[in-house]
């Protein structure tokens, strides 16, 4: 699956210059209908891209108002029900700084 339409599907949209992308999407079972992936973006969008997601934001407590979780390696974000057409109950994105300049973005998306 195109990393595109996996954000698509969650009514996101792939940051420019997005590389080394590789999305699944698995259907059926336990797991309900999930997607997962991976890909390399700048890590000076990578906050605002954040900003930019829409679905309704987990508040764990000690978190900004943008839910943001700041660690030493990175940044995370728990999104409830994305707004796009994938019927997800939950998406976590966590991203790794891979260099001074570029951030390794993973999400999943879990359907209870």
């Amino acid at each position: 699956m195109a990393c595109s339409e996996a954000m698509y599907a969650m009514g996101w949209v792939l940051p420019d210059h997005a590389s080394d992308q590789q999305c699944t999407e698995l259907s059926g079972g336990l797991a309900g209908h999930t997607q997962s992936g991976t890909f390399r973006m700048s890590r000076a969008d990578v906050r605002p891209w954040l900003a930019s997601l829409s679905g309704e934001r987990n508040q764990p407590d000690g978190v900004g108002s943008d839910s943001v979780v700041e660690r030493k390696e990175g940044l995370a974000l728990g999104i409830l029900r994305p707004s796009g057409s994938l019927q997800a109950d939950e998406v976590r994105v966590n991203v790794r700084w891979d260099s001074e300049d570029t951030a390794v973005v993973t999400f999943e998306t879990f359907d209870y």
